[in-house]
Parts: C-alpha cells; structure tokens; sequence
C-alpha cells in the first residue's frame, strides 16, 4: 500500500523541480531602468557589420547625424544630410517624440525615460514613461503569414539563456517613423532584432540592448548597435507630449499638436 504514495510523492518532486528550474532559467528584468543622459547609439565591440550613425554637431543639443556612414542608401543619405543641415543652422527638425506620435524600434531604445518590462507566462509588455507608449512582444510563436503594419509593427520573443531575444517587423512607413535620432528614415523591409540580458560592469547593474537592423531598402548593409540601461531613480511620473510642446526659450511651436473636433465626454 506504500508503494502509491512513494510513486506519487516522487512525481510531485519531479514536477516541482522541473518547474523551480524553468523559472530560474527566464531572467529577471523588474524595475525602472532609463538611458540616463544618453540618447544615442554605441557600437557593438566586435561586431563586423555596420555601425550605428554618430552625432557630429559640436553641441547635444544639435542632433546632425554623419550622412557619410557607409550603410545608407542615397535617398537616405540625403535625408539625413538635409535634417544634419538644419540642425547646424539650429532650426527645428521634428521629431517623433517631439510630435506626439510613438517612436519604433530601435530608435525608442533612445528615450531617456524609465521603460519597464513585464513578464508574463505568453507575453511581455514593455512600458514607456515618455508619452505612455507600449510595445507588446508575444512569446515562442512565430509572426503571422499576414502582417498589418503598425508603429510598433508585430513582435515577437523567447528567452536564451539569461537573453530576451524579440523580432520585430512590419513597422510603418510614415513621415516620422525612423530609426534614430538624427531622422534615418526606414522602408516597410525593416527587421530588427532586440537582444536583452541584464550585466554587472564597473557603473554596477545594467540593462544591455543589443540589436541588429536589417532594411535593404534604406541600408546597404545589416548594421548593429547596442545602448545599456541602468536602474532608475524616483517614481514613475507622467508625461504627455502634446500637453506643453513647446520652446521653453520663447514659446513658440516646436510641432503640430494633435487636435480633436469633438470631445470625448
């Protein structure tokens, strides 16, 4: 009559390890993390591909890209070097998180506000302070045959190792949908592929983002960059964009403001 319970109890260990072991295996990335200072893109040591843009006005303040980089296209290149121009000249480029409208990926790896990422059994849902933008990554499964194009476009994850791995693709195409800070435009061919882990450097715990573009249709070559996270400071805040889109310096519009004929109350 023992033999039963013997069985039974070593099933329940089993299961019961095995459960303890697939949750120690799926990393943890709770908490505020944010950019700091930094809105830009590092290199990755020892990647062979391209290289992300850098910035080459003198000030942070002026975001001039180098539209000599290699892995644009021409139309691109010029783009970049109209906006590079203007930013010299300290005229206003907009900009897609001066203007309201969601940022895409990678370039929303750029906001310096807090991000955080919730872990869910199916789906992680990755949370931005800046202007409440959400992305929503779907885990071990593949993207659909048909894709609808979005600003965030269709996303999707698995864990390996200690490493989110999310694929991203069917962004849209649209005046202010870029792939950086310096106004790089993107084609509706862009694929990019995020890699997250968290890492422990001489600045302590970090949140590093890995990720490759790949768009034969802006780019001459897949490129790949990297930026790190480190755990935020302070509560959550709120922040809207269309709410005070305007120059500090003396009032004037920085970009059209998103208007409403009717109320929604």
């Amino acid at each position: 009559m023992l033999r039963p319970v013997i069985v039974g109890t070593l099933v329940f260990a089993a299961l019961v390890t095995s459960a303890a072991a697939d949750s120690a295996a799926i990393p943890d990335f709770s908490g505020l993390w944010d950019r700091g200072n930094e809105s830009w893109f590092h290199d990755v040591p020892g990647d062979n591909t391209g290289k992300p843009l850098v910035r080459v006005s003198p000030s942070q303040q002026q975001e001039a890209g180098d539209y000599n980089n290699p892995i644009l296209q021409p139309w691109a290149r010029e783009i970049v070097k109209a906006n590079a121009e203007r930013e010299l000249r300290e005229e206003y480029v907009p900009t897609a998180h001066g203007s309201c409208v969601p940022s895409g990926v990678p370039e929303v790896l750029n906001l310096r506000e807090p991000v955080q990422l919730l872990q869910g059994q199916d789906k992680i849902t990755i949370i931005y302070q800046r202007d409440h933008q959400i992305r929503e990554v779907y885990l071990n499964r593949d993207h659909p045959e048909h894709v609808q194009s979005s600003w965030y476009g269709d996303s999707v994850g698995h864990y390996e190792g200690d490493t989110l791995v999310i694929d991203t693709v069917g962004q849209a195409v649209k005046p202010l949908s870029v792939v950086d800070g310096f106004g790089t435009p993107h084609t509706a061919k862009l694929h990019v592929v995020e890699r997250y882990r968290v890492i422990r450097d001489a600045r302590g715990k970090g949140l590093e983002v890995k990720f490759r573009v790949e768009d034969p249709g802006a780019f001459t070559m897949p490129w790949a960059g990297m930026v790190v996270y480190r755990p935020a400071r302070g509560a959550w805040e709120e922040v809207v964009c269309a709410e005070n889109n305007r120059s500090f310096a003396d009032g004037t519009v920085l970009a059209q403001i998103p208007e409403q004929a009717r109320p929604d109350f």
